[in-house]
């Protein structure tokens, strides 16, 4: 087994949205936490989020990300591989917290919990942070639902559908978790003839080949409902809202939780 974060910055540049934030979810970021001067902490390397802030520290558990997607370190942003679960900064050192699917990137309630906690540890008094979700629906899709929907046009882009499987197939329970393998699994039994997809859909063969990254990955994703997430958060936070993240596929399962 191997952990796919290692591989995954290959793929980066054939990744769109809902994967990558569109620059209307990083105004939104921008203007929800008021970052023109601020010291950021960054919870991944995501290239969209790393201009905000006056300075940035970006945490990765991943030295291939960090070497593959960041874009450098200057005299005011640079990356350290490091825990999210155990964040290498001083508590109430940051203006802002931010992150991109950060909370669906562990992998039960209890990693959950534990990434609020360090957020909530590490935010000076008065500040805030905000995290784009991966939220599954309060009604779980069922998977011949959603074939018929990509075989009808209705599915936007390859990345939407690769959440969507994913969503459809998380365990119940508190975890709300699914092992990434097989989300592609689950796409080659619904999907066995990838030509015939790209054909019928428009989508390219090398977007579509981004789920290949998952085989043998030991890695496991949680996709929690956003009430959860909510409930989740309100623990940590006196203030927690959403924050509707834009207009792009899947967008409306894609909220920024902002928490203060």
């Amino acid at each position: 087994m191997t952990n796919h974060w290692d591989n995954y910055h290959r793929h980066w540049m054939l990744l769109d949205a809902p994967l990558r934030p569109t620059p209307e979810t990083v105004a939104i970021f921008e203007r929800e936490l008021d970052l023109a001067d601020a010291d950021v902490l960054l919870l991944g390397v995501t290239p969209e989020l790393a201009v905000l802030g006056r300075s940035m520290l970006a945490v990765d558990q991943s030295a291939a990300m960090i070497s593959g997607v960041w874009a450098g370190d200057d005299a005011s942003r640079r990356a350290v591989a490091g825990n999210w679960l155990d964040l290498p900064v001083g508590g109430a050192s940051a203006d802002a917290v931010i992150g991109d699917g950060c909370l669906s990137a562990v992998d039960s309630k209890m990693a959950r919990d534990t990434l609020l906690g360090e957020i909530a540890r590490v935010l000076k008094p008065g500040r805030r942070a905000a995290i784009r979700v991966f939220a599954s629906p309060e009604t779980t899709e069922d998977l011949p639902g959603i074939e018929a929907q990509v075989l009808a046009g209705d599915i936007e882009n390859f990345h939407a559908l690769k959440w969507r499987i994913a969503m459809a197939c998380t365990t119940g329970g508190c975890d709300c978790a699914i092992e990434v393998r097989t989300i592609r699994d689950t796409f080659d039994r619904l999907f066995p003839d990838r030509e015939a997809l790209a054909a019928r859909t428009g989508w390219s063969i090398a977007s579509i080949n981004t789920i290949d990254v998952y085989a043998g990955s030991d890695t496991s994703y949680s996709f929690a409902k956003l009430a959860m997430l909510v409930d989740e958060a309100n623990v940590w936070f006196d203030d927690v809202r959403i924050v509707p993240s834009g207009s792009y596929p899947l967008a409306e399962r894609c909220p920024l939780l902002v928490l203060g």
